[in-house]
Order: structure tokens, then sequence, then C-alpha cells
């Protein structure tokens, strides 16, 4: 017996050294008011995980006035209501929680378990969103998107699932296209390769089907995309998604670069061209106003083969990373996402196990500007709030929610990411 007294003992001061330590009364009477909730969520949110804090019940003041029964009973009281407080409000485990008897007074353990980060939000695939065209598996006929993109399959290059061939078959190809911020966001869609981020041109989701039953792409096949872009990149690779956690992670192929394309519709000198009544260079000047009428359109060339979700990104060069907290006035799931303003990325904050209230990422260039949004949408009403900072700037940022209607959810994203 006296060994293991020794042994809790020595265990309880090896504990003490790296606790943290504070001193907490109040009339244990009454329920805790706003100051005393907000004391101990500090407390619990400064706290490291795998760490601990001791609380103190009773006052300096309170052990020169009272007796030894009246303090126990004090500290027993207010051991309780703050528990209780932890378990209800930042969804504390009890068997974290330990009332710890030895001293004069006993104190209360406060234990933070590791915390567990999981994506927020779900990836969705909407019915308004999807364009489907019947196709020959024959035909090299293009499929040309509502977004300008081009999809390209060589003849019968589809099968079913258990391997039969479709020969000159009409199919059914189906897609989503993600072309922007806006459709990332309203998608649920991030921009994340195993945690790491990355810069998107487009991405899609592409499945084919005959009379209902799914295809896929035979091996040795690969279709070709043109994907419409303005920026140009050296180092744009297709990305293969597969959905984890609700979300979906982009793998990629590095024997699949995206080559960046501009049209070129330049005249050649040496045509020698007859005219009658009109000067050579008076019908170049009205040959180049029909070859520039329209917009030139520059694009990314990319080659793949798989079907399902589809990306053409490059992975995001961070030389100063930062990690941020984000605080939201909500208990329930949200969705929370960080939209740079400067590049073309969407990235997900995730939940903290720890704390219901609270997000947390890491891995975020630090000095960029961006819009952090936080929402749950359910029928046809939504929670939603927002903020535009710095990252860096503060190490946590809180995002206040208010009611709205669904459709007055998306006016506000809409006009918030018209840019």
């Amino acid at each position: 017996m006296k060994t293991y007294l020794f042994l809790c003992a020595f265990i309880f001061s090896i504990i003490n050294i790296n606790a943290q330590k504070s001193t907490i009364t109040f009339n244990q009477y009454k329920d805790l008011d706003s100051d005393k909730k907000e004391a101990l969520s500090d407390v619990y949110h400064n706290m490291k995980s795998l760490n601990y804090h001791y609380f103190d019940l009773v006052s300096k003041d309170e052990r020169e006035k009272h007796n030894t029964l009246q303090l126990l009973q004090k500290a027993k009281a207010r051991a309780t209501i703050i528990t209780e407080y932890y378990k209800t409000v930042q969804h504390v485990s009890p068997e974290n929680l330990v009332v710890v008897y030895g001293g004069q007074t006993p104190i209360l353990s406060l234990y933070k378990e590791k915390s567990v980060l999981t994506p927020s939000g779900e990836v969705l695939l909407g019915e308004e969103e999807q364009q489907c065209y019947s196709f020959n598996t024959s035909s090299q006929y293009p499929i040309v998107s509502n977004n300008g993109n081009t999809f390209y399959f060589p003849p019968n290059a589809f099968e079913t699932l258990t391997g039969q061939q479709l020969l000159n078959k009409d199919i059914s190809i189906c897609l989503w296209e993600f072309t922007d911020k806006k459709s990332l966001v309203y998608s649920g869609l991030t921009t994340s390769s195993n945690d790491k981020m990355i810069e998107t041109a487009g991405s899609f989701y592409i499945e084919a089907s005959y009379n209902g039953e799914k295809l896929q792409l035979r091996n040795g096949h690969t279709y070709s995309v043109r994907m419409v872009s303005e920026k140009k990149f050296d180092d744009m690779f297709t990305y293969y998604g597969g959905k984890a956690a609700g979300v979906v992670n982009w793998e990629v192929d590095k024997n699949e670069p995206a080559i960046y394309n501009t049209p070129n519709y330049e005249l050649d000198e040496n045509v020698n061209i007859a005219i009658e009544d009109q000067n050579y260079d008076e019908y170049r000047e009205a040959l180049d106003e029909e070859y520039y009428e329209e917009e030139t359109v520059n694009f990314y060339e990319l080659s793949a083969g798989k079907l399902g979700w589809i990306n053409c990104d490059r992975f995001y060069d961070i030389k100063n990373p930062a990690t941020l907290a984000i605080k939201v006035n909500s208990e329930k799931p949200l969705v929370v996402r960080l939209v740079f303003r400067d590049i073309n990325s969407v990235l997900p904050a995730y939940n903290d196990s720890n704390h219901k209230d609270q997000y947390q990422t890491k891995g975020i260039p630090k000095g960029e500007k961006v819009l952090l949004m936080a929402y749950s949408v359910k029928d046809d009403g939504a929670i939603f709030g927002y903020k535009e900072i710095v990252v860096g700037e503060n190490k946590t940022e809180e995002i206040t929610l208010t009611n709205l209607s669904k459709n007055r959810f998306k006016g506000a994203v809409s006009e918030l990411l018209s840019f």
C-alpha cells in the first residue's frame, strides 16, 4: 500500500511539473456568469494537447475565513459546476475531469486529449450543374462543355465494369465542371493534395453509362481535354481525385503534364493572292479583322486515363507557412473554407475534436489575402458568416454567424466571390 501511494504521488508530481494552474472562485449557489464562462473557455482553448490544467477552487481570503469543512464544501460544489460546464459546453469527456484530494482542499484537474482533425464539409454533385451528352463510341466528335472546355475520346475506348467492350454504341457522357472559386464553394470541392495546397486551372467530374450501366475506360486508353485558362504555369499536371472523409483528395500523375497552348492565327507572308480592284494591304487588313474578331482562347491540354474526379493543378510553393485557428459562435457542424483572393485555391478548415466551436488549418501561405467563410445550409435556411483576413496577422480569427434564407445565402456568396 505504501508503494502504491508513493507511486501515485510520484506520477502526480511529474504531471504537475508541466501543468498550468489557476484559481477560480464564484458563488457556488448561482450559475456561472458570462465572465467566468469566458475564463474557463479561454483556459481550455489555450491549453496544448496532452496537457493538464489544475484549478484551485478556494481563494486565499476564503482559507483565512472558513474552517476546513466549509472550504471542502465550497471546493466540491465549484468542481461540480465547472465539470458540468466543460462536459456540456466544451464536450470534454468525464474521465478527463478529476477532483484531486490530498491537500488542504481538493483541486480540479482538467486534461486535454490529442486533437483529431477532420475536414469540414462534404462534396455535393447537384443535378442543376450536371451536363449530359449522347456520344457514339466509334466517333471522334468532340464534346464542348458549357464552360468552353473540350473533351476528345478515342474510338471504342469504353467497356463495362465486367470488361465487355462497347463497339459503335450510343452512350451517355455526364460531367460537372468547377471552373471558378464560386463553383468550388457551392459544391464543397477544395484544392489540396495530402494536406498540401495546390493551385488549380479547373476541375471536373465525368462519368459514362450505357443503358444505365456504369462504364469505364479500357486499359491503356486515354482521352484529352482542352481546359480554358488565362493563367499560364509550366508545372501543371493531371491530378486524380478520391473522396476521403467527405472531401476530395487530389493525387498528381507526373506522367501526364498539362501543356499550355495559345492559338496562332498569323498569316503566311509567302502566299500570293490575286485581288481585283483591291490592293494586298487592304485585303490583309480585312483578313486580320476576320481572324481576330473572336477573342483568342488560351487553354491547357491534358490527358487522362480514368473517369471520375480530374483536376489540372500544380503544387503551390509556400515559403512561409502559417497555422490558423478559426472560432465560430456555433457548436453545430459547419463548412469552413479559406478562399484565396490572389491564388486559384480553396482550402478546407478542419474540425478540431477538442473544440466544437473551433476549426484549424495548417501550411497556408503567410501574407496572402483570404476570405474566410463558415456556413451550413439545410432545407430553405442557412447560417453564414465571413471575414476578410491576411494570413499571419492573427493566430486565431473569429467569425460571427447570422441566419439567412437559402436564396439570400447564395446571393451573398455570389457577391463575395465575384472577383
